[in-house]
């Protein structure tokens, strides 16, 4: 199995068809079908960015797992990651937003009573 048996293979396992995956990673429709045997650096690289799960030494080689398990590589699935990320990072400040509101609601009506009272006299 050479170097573009092992990337389609991978295609194949992430569920993509190849011009949907090449279309993805932004290189010409029909590249992964061409007749050449090998697969540039720039594929290799387009490729790792899109799935950095991916192990460059099972592409090139052959040897080890073709993915490393830690890393997501789905790139939906990271964009998922982001926004729950994104997500609890706005409701922990609107959160402290919540809690500043209450304290100078608490200063407001206490300077109000002191006016009332100043007022009286």
């Amino acid at each position: 199995m050479d170097t573009k048996d092992r990337l389609k293979l991978f295609v194949k396992e992430k569920g993509y068809g190849r011009n949907k995956f090449e279309e993805l990673i932004g290189i010409s429709i029909g590249y992964l079908s061409t007749k050449n045997e090998t697969i540039n650096s720039d594929v290799i690289e387009k490729t790792k960015t899109f799935f950095p799960d991916l192990n460059l030494d099972w592409l090139i080689t052959g040897k080890g797992e073709m993915v490393f398990s830690s890393i997501k590589s789905n790139p939906a699935e990271q964009s998922i990651d982001v926004v729950e990320e994104e997500a609890v990072e706005y409701k922990n400040k609107y959160l402290e937003v919540l809690e500043e509101n209450r304290l100078l609601r608490i200063e407001i009506e206490k300077l109000r009573k002191i006016i009332k009272i100043k007022e009286e006299k």
